[in-house]
């Protein structure tokens, strides 16, 4: 993409659900999300199964986990881009826009 101005990432407010407050920020995650991908790639499901209560912590899914990990990786490109991320509150799908 050569002339690509701005790069927008959809995230969701509930990436830092397990915050109280949340700021306007990007937190670091409690892995480097290369280094866990890179670990995953070898272990099979029940490995990663059994330690996934213990890698997302207080978050209530891997949804939540993924998300913020996802954030965290764009934020590191943002010296060759420019970054914008999105944090809305609900995310649905339609049909047709805006309405039928």
């Amino acid at each position: 993409m050569h002339h690509l101005e701005a790069f927008i990432h959809i995230s969701t407010a509930y990436a830092n659900c397990n915050c109280k407050h949340i700021d306007e920020i990007i937190y670091p995650p409690p892995v480097e999300p290369k280094k866990l991908i890179e670990s995953l790639e070898w272990m099979d499901d029940g490995i990663v199964q059994d330690i996934t209560p213990r890698l997302i912590g207080d978050r209530p899914n891997t949804y939540t986990y993924t998300k913020a990990l996802a954030e965290y990786v764009v934020q590191q490109e943002q010296d060759k881009l420019n970054i914008g991320i999105i944090r809305p509150s609900i995310v649905g799908a339609s049909w047709q826009e805006p309405f039928p």
